[in-house]
């Protein structure tokens, strides 16, 4: 049985163990831009918007005259796409003019080069299509991209960070070719599809390998086993201490549990987010790896309990806290530390990086509709360790809170820990 697995598994074709996804240009928002910016004169305009058909009118009076089309791929969770999965596409579209190629960018951001608000900042990942084969499809590997040398000399890049990324792609984007020459050329991107294995090869014939290992293994446990029964079927009155310390060490371990959990949102409280706090400090003076904390304070709690009561006071906390816990991080460690006010814990987190992910805590706060007569939103403060001072890094979070709460409160107030 196990023979025959090993066989089939082998000798597949590829096709059956493969994922496909269609990516389809209209369903995300599109923009044009043209050479202005650069110093050129070329003109840009859609043809036919709701179909994403573009007119670029290029003058060769410009060094690199170019036009491109610009789709915003970023989701309402501040994610973009995630191509690591796949291996090839194909693209289909048309191309009316006299150029051989237009480029196509798969635009992602890192932490080690993007910067909040500068679009530019994102890699750019390109590769270059005949349009002659753009009418029927054409088959292109994500291997055959490459990051584009203008961007890796104008942004300085690390020789680690200069090769191709294809995780959090937030634009896509079409653009004339690099030998496009003056002259009308209109241009539209249909669809793209994506191909990927599930599995490598490598992967398989390990799997392959585990399973006979696992196999094995098992075979020898069994037996192993068996043979320790016989041994111990004697032994009963021991098997029931064990059981019965195990049973007292569940219990004890359920109590310690309890006693860092605040017990109104079911998150941690402040003994429960001790040991991120201390894990943090240790990191940071053991590496010098960040840590940044975000606090937030529901704007107008106290209203909200005196007019409302108690209970609907506690339930809002309650949802509050399980909107905060679905929208953080895995890594996050998210606690309640007091009253209305909530602390998130970010390990290996510079101040940009806190401040993207408080600002979509505030965003998803500020969509909810958590009461049906209120407005139910948040103030957040948000500081970076720069010294093994946790004291101090409370102090600036707290005051970046209060920054934000004098400021017309539901805003986000970033603080750089006095050295």
């Amino acid at each position: 049985m196990m023979a025959c697995l090993s066989v089939i598994l082998i000798f597949m074709p590829k096709d059956w163990m493969s994922r496909h996804w269609e990516f389809i240009p209209t369903q995300y928002a599109a923009s044009l831009s043209d050479d202005k910016y650069s110093g050129g004169n070329s003109n840009v305009s859609w043809l036919d918007q709701e179909q994403q058909l573009w007119k670029c009118e290029l003058a060769g009076q410009y060094r690199n005259p170019y036009c491109s089309m610009l789709l915003d791929t970023l989701s309402d969770t501040w994610s973009g796409l995630d191509l690591r999965d796949y291996s090839q596409m194909t693209i289909w579209g048309s191309y009316e003019g006299n150029a051989e190629f237009v480029r196509i960018y798969f635009r992602n951001r890192h932490a080690n080069y993007y910067v909040v608000g500068d679009p530019t900042s994102t890699k750019y990942n390109m590769v270059e299509i005949p349009v002659a084969e753009l009418r029927n499809g054409i088959t292109v590997n994500l291997k055959d991209f490459s990051v584009a040398d203008w961007w890796l000399a104008h942004r300085k890049i690390a020789l680690k960070d200069s090769h191709p990324e294809f995780n959090d792609i937030i634009y896509v984007e079409v653009q004339t070719g690099s030998q496009a020459s003056g002259g009308i050329h209109k241009i539209q991107l249909k669809k793209i599809t994506f191909r990927g294995n599930l599995i490598s090869d490598e992967n398989l014939y390990k799997g392959v390998v585990l399973l006979w290992s696992v196999l094995i293994f098992l075979l020898l446990l069994f037996r192993f086993i068996r043979l320790k029964l016989e041994l111990n079927s004697n032994r009963s009155y021991q098997q029931e201490l064990i059981s019965i310390n195990s049973f007292l060490n569940l219990q004890n371990k359920q109590f310690e549990d309890l006693a860092k959990t605040d017990q109104l949102t079911g998150l941690l409280n402040r003994i429960g987010i001790r040991d991120a706090l201390y894990d943090g400090l240790s990191d940071f003076k053991r590496s010098g790896t960040l840590m940044s904390f975000i606090l937030c304070d529901i704007d107008h709690f106290k209203r909200i309990n005196d007019s409302y009561g108690h209970d609907v006071g506690d339930q809002i906390l309650k949802s509050v806290a399980e909107l905060f816990k679905n929208n953080s991080r895995s890594s996050d460690f998210l606690a309640r530390w007091g009253g209305e006010e909530f602390i998130l814990v970010c390990p290996n987190t510079d101040l940009q990086q806190a401040q993207v992910v408080a600002e979509l805590l505030r965003k998803k706060l500020d969509a909810s509709e958590l009461h049906q007569e209120e407005k139910i939103t948040a103030s957040f403060g948000v500081a970076t360790i720069a010294k093994p001072d946790l004291d101090g890094l409370f102090r600036s979070a707290d005051l970046a809170l209060y920054e934000a709460k004098d400021a017309g409160r539901n805003q986000v107030v970033c603080k750089v820990q006095e050295v």
